[in-house]
Parts: C-alpha cells; structure tokens; sequence
C-alpha cells in the first residue's frame, strides 16, 4: 500500500495486542503494569487515530496487520488494508 503525500503511519508495538482491544479498549494483557493507565493510553492513542484517519501498523496482529481505526459502538473497529 502506498501512502500518499502528508500521509501519516504509527507503528504499535506493545500497545495493543489484539483487535479485541480495539473493541474493548479496557481489555488488559497480563503484561500491562497498570491496567488503568494502559485501558486510558489505548483509547487515547485510537481515538487520535480516528481524528488524524492515521493508517496503524499493529505488530501483534494476525496478518493483514495493517488497518485505518473508526468508532465503533463503545470502542473502535479496524479496517483492514491489504
């Protein structure tokens, strides 16, 4: 996929694990230190991504990892590109 010009691309590392997440921002992993903090910095960080329509690279995610992110319900869903 190409990005076009003053297109924007955030790669996640440990921030979110799975696309459950994304539905469930409160969802933990065992690895999250401080759920609270961690539920509050997912949700921040996707909701930013719906305002900026950034494309998100997710490095935990099942192949295609690659997703623009749109409210959905109470969470967010992922729209995955090929």
């Amino acid at each position: 996929m190409q990005l076009g010009r003053g297109a924007e691309a955030v790669l996640t590392g440990d921030l979110i694990h799975s696309p459950l997440q994304a539905r469930y921002p409160a969802l933990s992993m065992a690895a999250d230190y401080d759920p609270a903090q961690a539920a509050t910095t997912r949700r921040r960080f996707l909701e930013t991504c719906c305002e900026a329509n950034t494309l998100c690279c997710f490095a935990h995610f099942p192949s295609p990892s690659r997703a623009t992110v749109k409210p959905w319900q109470d969470g967010f869903r992922c729209d995955f590109v090929e």
